[in-house]
């Protein structure tokens, strides 16, 4: 699946399952970590070997940015300190980058859908990001988690038990460029925006963006 595929399944399933329970602010910036885990497995890409993961970063970067700036100049929000406003030792955010960024390089080095789409990975990067931002994990940890659901539906195999190979799945449903992809993002951008507007009422939001 593409990249803005992922992110659409992401926030439609955090728009049903989190949304509901946080404010408005808080549900912006965790918006963004959702489109941050729906990104993240695919970390082990090589931009020289996939083209399409130049125009997904670019997305990505497009609505991460735009969630900031909403909640930087519209609601005056400090998202960086809110975001750092996390009790955890310097010492451990550290290692919890260090988590990350090992990670990534580690997905770099076992090619795609190996570490970063195992259930290793998922938890190694998932605590590293519990190390430096705390609960905004749980927004992170759905659009990874969702990211590597969908991903059962491709032609390649994903190694959800590495490094053993017996937890190689895929359903062989549909690829990256078939008409099921597009199906899937269509409806899961139409319902992120059904249960949006169901949660915030149109005057309502046009009353926090708008006025």
């Amino acid at each position: 699946m593409t990249g803005k595929t992922h992110a659409s399944v992401g926030l439609c399933g955090a728009a049903f399952l989190l949304v509901t329970n946080v404010d408005i602010k808080t549900s912006l910036i965790g918006l963004g970590f959702v489109v941050l885990g729906s990104y993240a497995p695919d970390a082990d890409l090589k931009v020289s070997k996939a083209g399409r993961v130049i125009s997904d970063f670019v997305y990505g970067i497009i609505v991460l940015v735009a969630l900031y700036l909403i909640l930087t100049y519209r609601f005056h929000y400090d998202v960086l300190g809110l975001i750092g406003n996390n009790k955890m030792p310097s010492e451990l955010k550290l290692s919890g980058a260090a988590l990350i960024v090992v990670s990534i390089i580690l997905g770099r080095i076992t090619g795609h859908r190996k570490y970063m789409h195992s259930l290793l990975g998922f938890f190694v990067m998932n605590l590293g990001v519990w190390l430096i931002v705390g609960n905004f994990v749980i927004w992170f940890g759905l659009g990874y988690a969702l990211h590597m659901i969908i991903d059962l539906l491709n032609e390649k195999s994903e190694s959800l038990l590495f490094p053993f190979h017996q937890g190689d799945i895929c359903f062989s449903i549909c690829n990256s460029t078939g008409i099921a992809n597009l199906i899937i993002s269509t409806v899961a951008y139409i319902g992120f925006l059904y249960k949006i507007l169901s949660i915030y009422n149109i005057a309502y939001l046009q009353k926090i963006f708008i006025k």
